[in-house]
């Protein structure tokens, strides 16, 4: 079965700037395989299919193999409807591309949106979901448009002459290519990187938007969010919980690396200073001096461990076998329960926001296990044969499902699990303890390109 991709607002944002370069849609119209009915119907879905052979048609039909390229060098945030609002209105480049990332969905799902920071730069990272060739015409004419137009829409919101330091692409250009597409983002520009993204100085992050309008925010927000619900994937509850768990994980990573990189950076510089004052003055040896530093030492460590717990750097960078191996390893010492890991089978990347939902799971269960069961002994397995199957046994006290009200966090689990694809299967009784077991049937597991 095809994908849905695309809906009809992104159509009728190029068919409005294919007429603008120039060129006459009613061809278009006639040979591209979109109706006239899907483009007067709002939110109307269209397959990554269909949307690839309307690209090449428009690229065939206007002679410009770069005609995502062009339509996003004239377009404005105007073009974006509802979302392009959002980004202007909002009070800077952070909070705007915030905002992008969650409701780009009303438009597409072909590329993920992202914004990352780093010591003295920011990075606009545009990311492909779909890694099949015939997705990669379409993915790149309309990667190619939204960074031209994200350059245009951070002129546009700042309204300063903001051009990024550098445009990378993941696919090759010529030496002939790359200079033009200089011309198109103000900076040097190159192909075959890592990601496809826009460089720009960090001072860009604190430029404040010109039109920043926290209650038309509200109202914009709403309707968005009105729009979400009724998206051609909102029936599909995987899809949602996925894009919706990617969407908050990238804002802990964010917060989490403020909490590490500035915070706690901060923190260690108040350390060493007062040690300096320390060795200089007479109360060097005062109780409460001595408490003071107590007291930094362990506001920095719990700063560090809520960065910790609210990034798990392990699991973007090694996978779920591997977090959840060492989150066993650390959590053991802290408690007064032995817990054990295993794993059976060969250790394999699923997609990041599955993993990410499951490595929660898994925390959830065993915190139960842990505080309210009083488990002495619990056991974690992942078994990855054929199906995914996440075990979590423990000799605490039980429970029967009976006594419980509706509601409850196990209800809740459940629901979250059945949203993913999966079933979980509770056995317990009072005195016997607990054994939870979760499958998430191959067939519909979602693995990591």
């Amino acid at each position: 079965m095809d994908t849905y991709a695309v809906t009809s607002e992104s159509i009728r944002v190029i068919f409005l700037y294919y007429e603008k370069l120039g060129y006459a849609p009613a061809p278009l119209l006639l040979e591209g395989g979109i109706s006239t009915n899907t483009l007067e119907t709002d939110r109307h879905p269209i397959s990554m299919a269909t949307f690839s052979g309307f690209l090449a048609t428009a690229c065939r039909l206007s002679g410009d193999p770069q005609l995502g390229l062009h339509i996003g060098q004239i377009s404005n945030l105007d073009a974006m409807g509802i979302i392009g609002q959002l980004y202007r209105y909002s009070r800077n480049m952070i909070e705007g591309t915030q905002r992008i990332t969650r409701y780009l969905p009303l438009m597409h799902t072909v590329f993920a949106y992202d914004l990352e920071e780093t010591a003295d730069l920011v990075k606009v990272i545009l990311t492909p979901n779909y890694r099949t060739a015939e997705a990669a015409f379409a993915t790149r004419q309309l990667i190619e448009l939204a960074m031209a137009f994200t350059r245009n829409g951070i002129q546009d919101g700042t309204q300063s002459g903001i051009n990024p330091q550098a445009a990378h692409f993941t696919w090759p250009l010529t030496a002939a290519e790359a200079d033009h597409y200089a011309t198109v983002f103000h900076c040097p520009v190159s192909g075959n990187q890592s990601c496809n993204e826009l460089v720009y100085d960090k001072a860009a992050v604190n430029i404040p938007h010109v039109f920043y309008d926290s209650t038309l925010l509200k109202a914009l927000e709403a309707s968005a969010n009105a729009g979400l619900q009724f998206s051609p994937w909102s029936s599909n509850d995987l899809q949602k919980a996925l894009l919706i768990m990617n969407a908050e994980e990238k804002e802990r990573s964010r917060i989490a690396r403020n909490l590490h990189d500035g915070i706690c950076g901060t923190l260690a510089a108040v350390k060493m200073h007062l040690t300096a004052v320390q060795a200089q003055h007479p109360f060097r040896e005062s109780a409460n001096f001595q408490t003071a530093l107590s007291l930094l030492d362990e506001v920095s460590n719990e700063v560090r461990k809520t960065a910790h717990s609210l990034m798990p750097e392990v699991l973007q960078n090694y996978g779920l076998d591997e977090a959840l191996k060492r989150y066993c390893q650390n959590l053991a010492p802290c408690c007064r329960s032995e817990i054990t890991y295993y794993r059976f089978g060969e250790p394999i990347r699923f997609e990041q926001g599955f993993e990410l939902a499951t490595y929660r799971i898994a925390q959830e269960l065993m915190h139960n296990a842990i505080r309210h069961a009083q488990a002495k002994h619990v056991l974690v397995q992942l078994n990855l044969d054929d199906d995914m199957v996440l075990t979590i046994e423990d000799d605490g006290i039980g429970f029967k499902r009976e006594q419980l009200s509706p509601g409850s966090g196990l209800d809740n689990l459940q629901q979250h699990v059945n949203s993913l694809g999966g079933a979980i299967c509770w056995e317990s009784n009072t005195g016997d303890g607990t054994a939870v077991t979760i499958t998430f049937p191959g067939t519909h597991l979602h693995y990591k390109i």
